[in-house]
This record gives C-alpha cells, sequence and structure tokens, in this order.
C-alpha cells in the first residue's frame, strides 16, 4: 500500500500540467528492505516507456551500492513484459546503461567516482544512499535538470550516521516538518516519538515490510 501511495505522490501534477514536485523533489526516508528500488525502479522504466527520449541519471554514493542496484535492474530489463522495449544493456564498468528503443535512456553509476556532474540534458535524478550529500552535491545534482521540461529528483535515503555529510538530505526534512519545503514532497518511515522499543505494531509501524518481507528475526 505504500508503494501505491508514495507512486501517486512522486508522480502528483499542478492543475497546469507539471509534476508538484518539480523543483525541490522528492525525498524518502527509508529503512533498508522495504522495497524501495523496486517501487523507483518500476517507475523509471514506465516514464521512459511513455516518455520517448527520457534522460534519467541514477546514482549511489558508493560504487558497490550502485552495482549491486544496476544488477537488480538489468534483471528488470530481461522481464518477459518490459524486454520487448529495450534496445541494449551496457554493463561496463563505469559505463553502465539501459538503453530503450524509443531513444529513453537510464545511466548508472557511483557519486564517490564523480559520476553525476556536469551531464547536459538530463531529465529526471534519482539519487541512492542520499543521506551521504552535502548541500554543494546536491545542487550540483539538480543543476543537471535546469533545461528539462520535465525535471524530477528523488532522494532515497535512509536516517544518517552523525559521521554522514548529511546537510542536505537533513535540511530537506527539517524543512518538511516546518511546513516551508515548497514544491517537493517528503516521505519518511518511523515508529511514533517515545514508542515502546518492544511494541510489534511500532516495528510495523517503522518499517511495513515487516513481518512478510522482514521477520521477526
Amino acid at each position: 500500500d505504500w508503494q501505491d501511495g508514495a507512486g501517486r505522490l512522486i508522480l502528483a501534477k499542478r492543475a497546469d500540467g507539471n509534476l508538484a514536485a518539480m523543483v525541490d523533489g522528492v525525498g524518502l526516508s527509508l529503512c533498508r528492505q522495504v522495497g524501495k528500488t523496486y517501487l523507483i525502479g518500476s517507475t523509471v522504466f514506465a516514464l521512459c516507456v511513455n516518455m520517448p527520449g527520457l534522460l534519467v541519471i541514477w546514482s549511489a554514493h558508493h560504487a558497490r551500492t550502485h552495482g549491486e542496484t544496476f544488477l537488480s535492474m538489468q534483471a528488470f530489463a530481461e522481464r518477459q513484459k518490459v524486454k520487448q522495449y529495450i534496445a541494449q544493456v551496457f554493463k561496463g564498468s563505469g559505463d553502465e546503461e539501459i538503453r530503450f528503443h524509443n531513444g529513453s535512456r537510464i545511466l548508472f553509476g557511483a557519486r564517490e567516482r564523480g559520476f553525476g556532474r556536469g551531464v547536459p540534458g538530463v531529465d529526471m535524478i534519482v539519487s541512492d544512499e542520499a543521506q551521504i550529500m552535502s548541500e554543494r552535491a546536491l545542487d550540483d545534482q539538480l543543476a543537471t535538470l535546469n533545461t528539462s521540461k520535465f525535471g524530477l529528483a528523488i532522494y532515497i535515503g535512509t536516517p544518517p550516521k552523525p559521521t554522514d555529510p548529511s546537510d542536505g538530505f537533513t535540511r530537506m526534512r527539517s524543512e518538511a516538518w516546518a511546513g516551508t519545503l515548497r514544491d517537493a514532497a517528503w516521505i519518511e518511515f518511523g515508529a511514533d516519538p517515545k514508542a515502546d522499543l518492544n511494541d510489534r505494531k511500532q516495528w510495523a509501524k517503522a518499517n511495513p515490510s515487516f513481518p512478510k518481507r522482514t521477520p521477526v528475526e
């Protein structure tokens, strides 16, 4: 259910037909293993099919995370109902790409290797591990969307550790909770404040994959 609601929010439009979150994007602060890669991945594939020539940049901070994401997206591209739209999958290290017959492309890379900066004509960015992004890195990515009429930015992260350079992600969250985050959306999973840590209803509230996908153990 959360995926249905999140998808509607991410792609919500204003009366003029523009995305409601076109300026500052969509932030998602979620725990691991809830199906966020599947949700965003299937959304990106659907947009690429329906919007010929769409250029998507999908980045993670760490090369390992980026590699795992690309493998899952490569498997998605090979699905029976999807592969008819795929022209080619490029697997070269650092040059991973999924190319569609209609000219749409998804480029994958790791930000720690400088990926995602200065790419012209980008229509959509997906920033995984967004809790490891400085305000400057966030601005650099947003700048690639300047000429797009679609212009959707999605930032996927988990609650940051104290050592993470997370000023961009935490600023977005603070503005969302203060009600000052305009032209953007914020989606967050969490238990109630001062919740009983042994209350399994709170476990389910903080992690919607419990107990079916993520077991009690």
